[in-house]
């Protein structure tokens, strides 16, 4: 009997030996798949803030484009046009005798072109954004 035990022990340990390895096998797998399953999320999720990122940049390069035409208009206005109208104004108010200086419109356009300057100077600290 005493063999017998031996034996029934011998073959009862090789199958509690086998049976482990499939454990660790299957555990194994489940911890692949888990891993597999896991950098699709993280691949997924940062591809989605990373398009959100690129359509953020995009959205802002449309704003600087638009503050960058607003920033050329004003330029214009300030350094061409309204100097020119104000020179022709004072043309016309000088043959007819008439000191420029002392029309509030006058004053005021000046005043307004120097805030332009400004404003100029203050768009022009914006740069074009990029991704990089």
């Amino acid at each position: 009997m005493n063999t017998e035990k031996k034996v029934f022990n011998k073959l009862f340990k090789e199958e509690k030996v086998e049976l482990s390895a499939e454990k660790i096998e299957l555990g194994s797998i489940k911890i692949i798949k888990d891993a597999i399953s896991n950098l699709k999320n993280i691949e997924k999720s940062a591809t989605k803030v990373a398009d959100n990122f690129e359509n953020k940049i995009k959205e802002a390069y449309k704003s600087w484009q638009s503050l960058t035409q607003e920033r050329n208009a004003i330029y214009t206005w300030v350094n061409n046009e309204a100097p020119a109208r104000i020179s022709d104004f004072e043309k016309a108010a000088k043959e007819l005798g008439v000191n420029s200086s002392s029309v509030p419109e006058i004053k005021e356009l000046k005043k307004i072109i120097q805030n332009g300057k400004e404003l100029v100077k203050a768009l022009d600290d914006y740069k074009r954004p990029t991704t990089t």
